[in-house]
């Protein structure tokens, strides 16, 4: 029984993802004299919350450091931006800096370094190594594939929109394609605005991309017989157009945190690698539980499983979308 299962697993996945945050820290440090640095702490906050306390994070800078000035905060759609002034004594090279209350979170903070001269240094931080040094070359190439992966995995609007799909698609030959116009989709828009060709509003594309969910819910809630034309037979189709948009979403995170400098077409590479490895273990995941299912004596249920699938997703989904529209509108 193809359905139920994925049921249950959806039910896990939105109550983790509910749990935790999914977007990066960044903190950007630039050298504007000989031991003076200007910081910017841009913060991520929970979805819905009004307080500006964001998630609790305060970095921690080593002991030779002091602050000078007053800060000034700001709150951003989605982040919680603090800007203060450091004097360092020695500078900040070589330097640890620390994450407080990282450990609390899945939430990773790039922490990047702009000195007057020489090379930008910079690290990751995370709830497993919440300290780290500025020991300069940027950070390892690989830090952006891991990032694909966790953004694709515990980006819950993301994947609910591959689990319908995968639940919509009847063969394993089509979801081959679907999966491949996804790939292609989303690979061409994240490209575009990564490298500053195209880029959109952060507002409604999240809010059509809540749609693209509520789109594939409606079709994922008929029998097959009384879908769309489109959605029976060239499911790929959807997944391309929604893949473009998806693409814009999942260029945030970059563009928040930044490309290495020399390195950005190998950083965007192993990003998007990264969530096709992350895309391919959600579509996997689905189609094994399914499988399995199928071959059991739950399959009787499939057709009422499908359908309060599809309710609980197309739910979800559209209050993502009115509060998203909202937001744009206010």
């Amino acid at each position: 029984m193809r359905s139920l299962f994925s049921l249950l697993f959806l039910f896990l996945l939105v109550g983790v993802a509910h749990a935790h945050e999914v977007r990066p820290g960044y903190i950007e440090i630039t050298e504007t004299s000989e031991n003076n640095y200007a910081i910017s702490w841009k913060q991520p906050v929970r979805e819905n919350v009004d307080s500006v306390s964001g998630l609790g994070l305060r970095p921690v800078f080593p002991t030779n450091c002091k602050h000078i000035g007053a800060r000034d905060m700001v709150r951003r759609t989605g982040a919680l931006i603090e800007q203060f002034f450091l004097e360092c004594e020695g500078g900040l090279l070589g330097q640890q800096i620390g994450m407080d209350g990282l450990q609390r979170t899945i939430t990773d903070v790039f922490v990047r370094l702009i000195p007057l001269q020489g090379e930008t240094a910079s690290l990751r931080l995370t709830a497993e190594t919440p300290i780290g040094r500025l020991s300069g070359g940027g950070a390892p190439l690989q830090e952006y594939l891991m990032l694909g992966v966790e953004h694709l995995i515990f980006g819950y609007d993301h994947i609910l929109f591959i689990i319908t799909l995968t639940l919509i698609t009847v063969s394993l030959r089509r979801l081959f394609w679907v999966v491949t116009a996804f790939t292609l989709a989303h690979s061409i828009t994240l490209a575009l605005s990564v490298l500053g060709i195209l880029r959109l509003s952060s507002a409604p594309v999240e809010a059509i991309i809540a749609l693209s969910i509520v789109f594939v819910a409606v079709e994922l809630s008929l029998p097959p017989q009384k879908r769309s034309y489109v959605a029976s037979n060239h499911p790929q189709l959807i997944a391309f157009v929604f893949g473009l948009i998806h693409g814009f979403g999942f260029s945030g995170v970059l563009l928040d945190i930044g490309m290495p400098r020399g390195e950005t077409a190998q950083a965007l590479v192993l990003f998007n690698i990264g969530l096709e490895a992350g895309q391919l273990f959600v579509v996997a995941l689905v189609s094994l539980v399914t499988a399995a299912a199928a071959r059991s004596s739950l399959n009787q249920y499939s057709v009422q499983a499908r359908s309060i699938t599809a309710l609980i997703v197309g739910a979800i989904a559209s209050y993502w979308m009115i509060t998203r529209l909202a937001a744009i509108i206010s």
